[in-house]
């Protein structure tokens, strides 16, 4: 399943595409997926998306589809054809932006630290769009590559050998400014202590202008003021860029001639303001009172509004108080001046550049304009690695530790922040320096987080870890939790002191670095890091106590709330949390923090753990948006087999998208255990590491494994789960071995397996077989799915069941998307024959041709066929496939549905079906044929023949040219009391307000009529006001209106 990660709302050619997807109605995005599986839509020589990836995509990661499978300019090529094919054509006039496809494609930018003592702040790369990426630069004493694509000269960024603008004239009050500004940055940088063992990555800055200058460089001539966002996880490195930007205009030697003034806006700053003007807040910053407003008023232009921790004030959406050009001298709340800046309804005409983390960035990105949006990743794996080097300063022991690093890729991902890279080397240290023993196995980020404070604790004074601190720290813990409810990370002085925590506790929290003193806001403190917050808050809910953090609500009630939360939400926050909260459940962990804290943990949490899954069974609490795998992560890090068991013992179904080591041996874990578990969908993609112990050092090493060994290893731990029913395995590679370990389930006489998916899989022919050989002895398969695999040398006829067996129980078979051509339909044709439990067959987006057709409908007439489903769209069928199939439902009584959607039918086809349709024998109950080229006058055979069938209850003719003239001719007979059509489809079929006025009569007098689907036509407001008089009758017997 593709992930849909970094897709929203990105800038340039992205965000009109995802618009367009995101505005789409459920069905219309369904009819998308259908349209990226005809081969004549797509691009020439583009290969379509598996079904199985489309099938479970939303707006995001449909959009992560359409870039893989067609990159470039294809991607909007591949995405316009089935917008026109589905008479969206208008999408056309808002394609992309003039050369946007490709003009940023290749871009690399390195931006590093700005000085000894602060994080690296990272290089960048441009990869779609405006979008850019930032990473950190090698560590290297050589100056570092930098690659300048080629692009449209209204975007080209500076070129670095370009000269700067002549500097502007410099006057009095200016020069006082930037002294003033040069003196609070450094005065900020320097109320930031880091640990002392920390380690500084110093980096090569000799092109870091030239690429600060390309980041802001306007867009050009008729182009919106700039708006840049930069975003990244915690402690990575975003204020450390914006305030060097900030400090090096204020020295004067970067943007010397584009900008006559920077002002620097910090969050915490503003959170601490009442009622202000926006002159009011720049004079906070000016050396005497006088603001030269008008200045800025003459050129508001060369302003730059740096703000950095917008996500620390609350921002309503609807700041709007003024209109473009606003008074400077408006009093307002801050966090309203701000919104004001960010939607351009004040200083219009200035550029931004802000700064959110991944919760807040979301809120931004709605206030502001077109924003160019920057990644920033922050370290390296290089760098990591280069850390953990000189930290543990032994290569040897540095080498060990980060082979036992690679098998957790949550370990490796956090040290992409300085503060938190340096936390978990710490960690580690520590570990190494202990027993050998708890060195073998794959540290957990609560094992290393707990041994980290538990050392830092046991060197700190006995005032932090005396037993009188038990109330302090429990407090403390409460705190961080609140927060975490919250989504407040800066805690004022009130707020400790309504927790009761004192001043001397406080002192020796910030002593240890545990909290900080937030820079730029006098009497606030934070954590040093976000994941120090999370673990303590997660801390709260393992200590002894009933009283929640928000005080109204008891600790276990708030505890079930947040973990049923945690698993449904992707708030990065909650996620942390709750891994450090099943980290501690570990009684050894637990034992050593009584011991550093002075703390006694409850003995009952693990029950209340339980109770919370028991009741997420009872309730039917498992959602569709339920992470499965983060909960199987989330046990594996307590590393407790028995509570794993018993927790999930209460998990019915599961769905697990593997994508590392560190998946994979959680879901290894956690399958063995789920004995209840009745539904499962597994897919492993990319390669895993997997542990191999080497004989010497007794420390792991990791070698590559593809997701086919992957795929094996967990079907052993499959294979002894009897309640398993449905499995989905599609999206899988599977070669002949794991197909033969999943198929011996089939075997197996305790086998209760009833639904089968194995689309997308690339199947052999030599597996296929293998497959309906063990069908032939099982008994409880009813349903498989082979859709989106090369059919073409596959012997249909082997499903059929072998002379004097019984054994099969195949009911549903689809083979969707299989390159099934008419010559397959022979062996299709045997089968139908010959298996007399199958009632649907799904064949859609297959080439059969009308030869196919012919085949097919053969055996349907014989006695024995049993099949009630058919389903042929997008089949390549012209009318001669109708004379067979109105041949079929003649004499069929079994097949009551049939789907010939997307076939050029055309109205002589139309007129083939109704000769059996219009016939009393005919048993067919629902019938599409949308997308298929009919006309008036095929609506009026349709019409005609209706008049005499008592049976047809769903009805779609949708994407036709059915018009006004062909719903007249339908509603003559749905007017009639003998009529039984429930459902009629009649999306996009070019209608108007005349056809509401027949429509509006069926309405008040049909009897079966429920819904209706009048989805793309251009009704009109008269139109829709006649439909809408019978409709507030209660006679009406309409459902659902489309």
């Amino acid at each position: 399943m593709a992930s849909s990660a970094g897709a929203a709302g990105r800038d340039g050619a992205r965000d009109p595409l995802l618009s367009h997807l995101r505005g789409l109605e459920p069905w219309q995005l369904e009819d998308f997926k259908l349209g990226l599986q005809c081969p004549e839509l797509l691009p020439e020589g583009a290969r379509s998306a598996p079904r199985a990836d489309l099938r479970a995509a939303g707006p995001a990661g449909l959009l992560c589809l359409l870039e893989e499978r067609f990159p470039g300019r294809r991607t909007w090529q591949a995405a316009l054809r089935v917008f026109e094919d589905m008479r969206l054509s208008p999408l056309r006039e808002r394609s992309w932006p003039c050369g946007q496809v490709d003009e940023l494609q290749g871009m690399t930018f390195s931006l590093f630290s700005p000085t000894p003592g602060r994080e690296a702040v990272c290089s960048a790369e441009i990869t779609r769009g405006s979008e850019l990426v930032f990473q950190p630069g090698r560590i290297s004493a050589s100056r570092p590559h930098c690659f300048i694509s080629e692009m449209s000269e209204g975007c080209r960024l500076q070129d670095p050998n370009q000269e700067e603008p002549e500097m502007l004239e410099e006057t009095a009050h200016r020069r006082g400014y930037r002294q003033r500004l040069r003196t609070r940055i450094l005065a900020l940088w320097a109320r930031t202590p880091w640990p002392e063992d920390h380690i500084y990555l110093r980096q090569v800055t000799q092109r870091e202008h030239a690429e600060l200058r390309g980041l802001l460089r306007p867009r050009g001539a008729g182009a919106p003021p700039l708006s840049v966002l930069l975003e990244g996880a915690a402690g990575v490195g975003k204020t450390t860029l914006a305030t060097k930007l900030v400090l090096h205009w204020a020295e004067g030697v970067l943007f010397r001639g584009r900008f006559s003034y920077v002002f620097y806006l910090s969050g915490h700053r503003l959170a601490e303001l009442g009622n202000t003007s926006l002159a009011g807040l720049l004079a906070l910053d000016w050396p005497d009172s006088q603001v030269p407003v008008e200045e800025f008023r003459a050129h508001p232009e060369r302003l730059l509004f740096v703000i950095d921790g917008a996500e620390e004030l609350t921002l309503g959406s609807d700041g709007s108080a003024g209109r473009p050009g606003a008074d400077w001298y408006q009093e307002l709340p801050a966090a309203s001046i701000l919104v004001l800046l960010l939607k351009k309804e004040l200083v219009p005409e200035a550029t931004l550049l802000v700064t959110a983390g991944p919760p807040g960035g979301r809120a931004l990105r709605r206030l502001l304009l077109s924003p160019r949006r920057v990644s920033i990743p922050g370290f390296t794996e290089g760098d990591r690695r280069e850390y953990l080097r000189r930290f543990l300063g032994d290569p040897d022991k540095a080498e060990a530790a980060w082979r036992r690093m690679r098998g957790s890729e949550t370990l490796i991902g956090s040290c992409a922040a300085p503060l938190a890279c340096w936390a978990v080397c710490a960690g580690l240290k520590r570990e190494l320096a202990g027993s050998p023993a708890s060195a073998l196995g794959a540290p957990t980020p609560t094992s290393l987080y707990a041994r980290l404070f538990c050392s830092l604790l046991a060197g700190a004074e006995l005032g932090l870890r005396a037993g009188s601190s038990a109330g302090q720290w429990r407090a403390f813990c409460s705190l961080a939790a609140e927060g975490l409810w919250l989504a407040a990370f800066t805690f004022a002085g009130d707020a400790l002191e309504r927790r009761r925590l004192e001043a001397p506790f406080i002192d020796g929290l910030l002593r240890l670095q545990i909290l900080r003193r937030v820079s730029d806001c006098e009497h606030c403190v934070t954590f040093a890091h976000q994941s120090f917050q999370a673990f303590f808050g997660a801390l709260f809910y393992v200590l002894w106590g009933t009283r929640g953090s928000l005080g109204g609500v008891p600790r276990h009630q708030e505890m079930r709330r947040w973990l049923r939360d945690a698993f449904a939400d992707a708030n990065a926050y909650w996620r942390q949390m709750v891994r450090f909260f099943f980290g501690l459940l570990g009684t050894e962990l637990a034992r050593q923090l009584e011991e550093a804290l002075g703390c006694q943990m409850s003995p009952g949490v693990a029950h209340e753990v339980l109770d919370w899954a028991e009741e997420l069974e009872r309730c039917g609490a498992i959602s569709a948006h339920f992470d499965f795998l983060w909960l199987f992560q989330c046990l594996h890090e307590t590393q407790d087999e028995d509570l794993a068991r018993r927790v999930l013992n209460h998990l019915p179904e599961a769905d697990l998208d593997i994508q590392g080591c560190e998946h994979l041996r959680a879901s290894s874990f956690c399958l063995q255990h789920c004995q209840k578990l009745r539904k499962l969908r597994l897919s492993v993609s990319g390669q895993v590491l997997e542990k191999k112990w080497t004989s010497d050092e007794g420390t792991p090493d990791w070698k590559s494994v593809s997701p086919v060994e992957a795929l094996r290893e967990l079907g052993i731990v499959l294979r002894g789960n009897q309640r398993l029913t449905h499995l989905d395995l599609s999206s899988n590679s599977l070669d002949a071995a794991v197909c033969t370990g999943v198929f011996r389930m089939l075997r197996h006489s305790a086998c209760s397996l009833k639904c089968l998916w194995l689309e997308s899989c690339g199947l052999s022919a030599e597996v296929c077989h293998q497959l309906f050989t063990e069908l032939s002895r099982n008994s409880s398969l009813s349903f498989l799915s082979l859709a989106d695999n090369d059919l073409s040398h596959v012997e249909l006829e082997r499903l059929r069941e072998p002379p004097g067996t019984t054994a099969c129980a195949l009911k549903e078979l689809s083979l969707e998307k299989g390159n099934l051509s008419a010559a397959a339909c022979e062996g299709l044709a045997s089968l139908l024959a010959s298996t007399p439990r199958l009632t649907r067959l799904c064949l859609g987006l297959n080439p059969l041709g009308d030869e196919g057709a012919r085949l097919l409908c053969g055996p349907l007439t014989r006695p024995e066929c049993v099949l009630q489903r058919l389903e042929l769209w997008c089949c390549q069928l012209g009318a001669p496939s109708c004379r067979h199939l109105s041949d079929a439902l003649l004499r069929s009584r079994s097949l009551t549905h049939l789907n010939l959607r997307r076939n050029n039918l055309g109205d002589g086809g139309a007129k083939l079906l109704c000769a059996a349709l219009g016939h009393e024998d005919c048993a067919l109950q629902s019938l599409n044929l949308s997308h298929c080229s009919l006309t008036v006058a095929g609506c009026w055979v349709l019409a005609h023949a209706l008049k005499r069938n008592g049976r047809l209850k769903i009805l779609d003719v949708g994407n036709n040219a059915v018009q006004d003239g062909g719903v007249k001719e339908l509603c003559g007979v749905l007017r009639s009391p003998s009529c039984v059509l429930q459902t009629l489809g009649l999306e996009k079929c070019s209608l108007t307000a005349a056809c509401c006025r027949p429509l509006s009569s069926v309405l008040g007098s049909s009897k079966s009529l429920e819904n209706l689907n009048l989805l793309g036509n251009d009704l009109g407001p008269d139109g829709v006001n006649r439909l809408w008089t019978p409709l507030r009758k209660s006679t009406c017997k309409l459902r659902k209106l489309g």
